[in-house]
Order: C-alpha cells, then structure tokens, then sequence
C-alpha cells in the first residue's frame, strides 16, 4: 500500500498510449466499457469456473519472466500475493458523499477547540500597507527613469494610484473585524451576492453546485476549508503551524506520492524551534484518537512515511504585512487511512476518475479521487489533516462475490500487460514484486456520482522505459503497473476508473 500513490505520477501520461495500444490489439475487447448489471450477474454466477476469497487465501506467490519483442516489453515476476483475510468480498453500490454542517462542525471541534474564526474569503482581499510600499518603490524608480513625457505621465499615474492605496491601506489586518461563524454556505448564494467580477464568481463559476467554508483562527495559525462540488469532489483541509497557515485554494483534492514532495531542509528554511522526533507509533495514537473523537470508524492506516515537505505559509499577521507567504521545510509523520469492509481495505488500486473536454464555450472538467483521511503529525501535534471524497455505502447487491481464479488472472495480466506498457520506439521493463486483491471503486461511465466497490487486482512494481541511453522519467514509475476486475478479469482504466 505504501506505493499506491506512486501510480498517479505515470496515469496521465500512459493514459492516452493504452487507449491507442488497445485500439490496434485484436484483443482489445477486453479493455472496454464494463457494464455493471454484468459485472453484478458475473460476481453472482456460482459455478466451478469461479471461486471466492476463502478459496483465493492459499496463492502465495506469482513468479513470471516474459517479454513481447514486438512491442519491446520485458516483464519480470516475483511477487507476493496478497489476500485479504475475511470470509467474503462483497459488491457494493457507492455514492460520492457531501460533507454535513454536522461534519464540520465536529472537525472544528477537535481541531481547532474554540478558537474564534475569520472569514478567509473577506480576509485575502485585503491588503495591508506595507504590501504597496515595494510596488510604490518600483513605480518611483520607473518614473525616474522615464524617457518621454508619456512615460512619465504613465508613472506619475500609477504612482497616484498606489500612493492612495497605500494611505488607505490598514497598518496590519485585523482578523476579529471579519468575524466567521463556521458555517457553509451554497456558492450559488454567494455569486448573488458578488459582483460578475467578484471573488465569489471567480472561484465558483466551476461548481456553483456546491457549498464553501473557508475560515482562519483569529491569530492566523489555523485554517479550515470544506469543499463540497459535484465535481470536483468534497474535503475536508485543515493546517496548522506556528508562524502561520498554509493556504489551500479550490479543487486541492488528490494526494501526491510523498517521495514526489520530498525536499532538503538545507534549500529551504525550517520554523525555529518546531521538530518531529516522535515515534510512528506516537504518531499513530495521535491520530486515531482524532479518527474516535470525530466518530470515523473502520478505517485502517495503509500508507505511511516520515517526510520533510515544502509549505508556502501565510506570514502576513506574523509580519506585519511586510511578506505574504514564505517557504518553510516542514518534517512530519504522514499517515494515509483507508476505509475498510468486514476487514478488507478500499485501496482504489483502479485510479481516480476523471473526465474532460470542451461543452460549447465551457471548459468542462470532472474528477472522482479516492478516499482518503490524510495527517500530517509532528511534535506540535496536528500540522495538516484532509479527508477526502467521503463515501456513502448505499447497497449490498452482492453478499459473497465469485471470481475467477488466480491463475485465469494471471494469464490476463501476461497477455495484457505488453499492451498497455508499449511505448513505441522506446524499451519498456517491468519489475512486480506484489500482487494484492483489495477492493476498489468502478464507476459508471455516464453518472459521475455513483459507482461500484469492487474486488481488484492490483500488479504492482517499478517501469522503466527507455531509448538508447534516454529514461523518461515520466512515463517510469512505481506503484500499480495493471489493475484487472477480479470478477471477470477485464483491465481497468486507471484515469477513467472502469
């Protein structure tokens, strides 16, 4: 599990050469459209051409070496197949669940106390005096060296303008005169509300659908955003720090590998005095005392890893105005939870989906990523917590899934795993240290809010591909190199997410 997340880094680039790699193999049918009534009938069928997950608990280990010259793949094998130990799998209908004022509510609780709020969103803009000194600086020594009377005149215009602003301007910010009450509030009433050029329209025009908090502990060290969008997907994004917060803007859903966020402590600077010495364990207890004090039950740490990250903090109260934001390193425990069914884990081996294109003069962009209850701990306590996509199990439509055996799944992976890796022109080695069966969501091509928890097969290693002397970092990772329907063994789109 600790490699899932490596897998994003290599989905947009792959995404568009499997769908042309499957387009000229004979084969290709099985990389289609699943229709989920079949998906449900096959998962049904109990025959002897299927088995359950009891049945599935004895394979312990997949070793393979095969290559595609053609296609110039080689593929090496030598994995650990993990199985979930419960007496069933199960296929459950999901829906895409928004976050309640309930839920926002509790998190503010045991995050933030009863700290008071400010409103973000009449915060940011704001502009305390000395964010005008530098530009009026600037517009001065234009002047001076201005050329023409045009020029000057241009100069000594801007000059006015600012040197107003200025005068205007607040010594500092006083984040009590815009007080929050913490409470969402639907976009749509907010654009009403705002002119065209609004911040409100601004931010909105993408999901007028949803519903918005945005809120600032009243000494800036604390933030709290809840975003709900149809979509763009629903979170829940705290921060915390010592010297200030870290803003999050619109539509910060998917989590990156954390080996892809890792920087030096020496290129950046650290907050004085703040340290991560704790124990993985320490760390740990910290954060399921949260998962029980907000009421979140069945979710399992799957990912987990001490990082030193970069975070572009708000130091406008700790400043004075006089800088904005500044670049800390900040080294944390990072703990990924995972929600679980009757002990199995809901991984999303089969990606996040997504969906874009062009609606008249719209541009139109979906997505649907895993969920996922994100901290970032260290000796201060909680410096970042995210839950992301919160799911709604809406139905059982089948209790103990059958599925095809290991071996039918392996002899998918073999004929298909070639196709999918190709890059034309260039050498592609694939390495597979593990295998695991875990439950994922596949979702309906034509409802973007619904979908199907599902057993999956996951293939997961390193790729390497390259020409000559030439290794293309982006289309090289590691993580899950194929994902394969453990039902009826069909291969999963990972940006489509069927």
């Amino acid at each position: 599990m600790k490699q899932f997340y490596k897998m994003i880094a290599g989905i947009s680039a792959v995404t568009m050469l499997l769908c042309t790699a499957c387009a000229e193999n004979p084969d290709s049918a099985i990389i289609k459209h699943k229709d989920m009534e079949k998906v449900i009938d096959e998962a049904s069928r109990n025959d002897e051409s299927k088995v359950d997950v009891v049945e599935l608990q004895d394979s312990e280990r997949y070793t393979a070496d095969f290559e595609n010259e053609s296609l110039r793949v080689k593929v090496h094998a030598d994995a650990a197949v993990d199985i979930p130990q419960t007496e069933r799998l199960s296929l459950l209908r999901v829906a895409q669940r928004r976050f309640t004022q309930d839920d926002c509510d509790r998190v503010r609780s045991v995050l933030m106390g009863d700290a008071p709020l400010s409103d973000w969103t009449q915060i940011i803009q704001v502009q305390p005096r000395a964010r005008f000194a530098e530009s009026l600086q600037i517009s001065r020594e234009e002047l001076a060296e201005a050329q023409t009377a045009e020029e000057r005149e241009q100069a000594q215009e801007r000059i006015d303008r600012l040197q107003a602003q200025y005068e205007a301007a607040p010594l500092t910010i006083d984040y009590a005169a815009y007080p929050s009450d913490g409470q969402l509030v639907r976009n749509a009433d907010r654009m009403k509300k705002g002119s065209d050029d609004s911040f409100w329209d601004s931010y909105c025009r993408d999901m007028p659908d949803g519903d918005t908090l945005w809120a600032v502990s009243q000494d800036a060290k604390q933030m709290m955003h809840v975003q709900n969008s149809d979509n763009y997907s629903n979170v829940i994004w705290y921060s915390a720090a010592p010297v200030g917060f870290l803003p999050v803007g619109s539509y910060q859903i998917e989590l990156q590998p954390l080996d892809a966020e890792q920087v030096s402590e020496d290129d950046f600077d650290t907050i004085p005095g703040e340290t991560a010495n704790l124990s993985e364990d320490d760390a740990k207890v910290q954060a399921e005392a949260v998962l029980q004090q907000l009421g979140i039950q069945d979710f399992v740490c799957g990912e987990s890893g001490k990082c030193t990250a970069q975070e572009y903090l708000n130091v406008l109260n700790s400043t004075n105005g006089a800088e904005e934001q500044h670049a800390y390193a900040r080294t944390y425990w990072v703990l990924r939870y995972y929600r679980t069914v009757g002990g199995a884990m809901i991984e999303q081996a089969s990606g996040t989906k997504h969906t874009e294109g062009a609606e008249s003069d719209d541009y139109n962009a979906k997505m649907w990523p895993a969920e996922v209850i994100e901290f970032r701990i260290n000796d201060s306590g909680i410096a970042r917590f995210q839950w992301n996509a919160p799911l709604e199990i809406t139905e059982t439509v089948v209790d103990n899934a059958q599925m095809k055996p290991f071996s039918e799944i392996a002899a998918v992976f073999e004929e298909m795993i070639p196709v999918t890796a190709a890059v034309e022109e260039m050498d592609t080695q694939i390495s597979i240290d593990r295998v695991t069966l875990s439950y994922s969501r596949l979702s309906e091509k034509d409802d973007f809010s619904h979908g199907l928890i599902v057993p999956i097969w996951a293939f997961r290693g390193s790729r390497k591909v390259t020409a000559e002397e030439f290794q293309d970092e982006h289309l090289s990772y590691a993580g899950v190199q194929l994902s394969l329907n453990a039902i009826d063994g069909s291969v999963i789109n990972s940006e489509l997410g069927y």
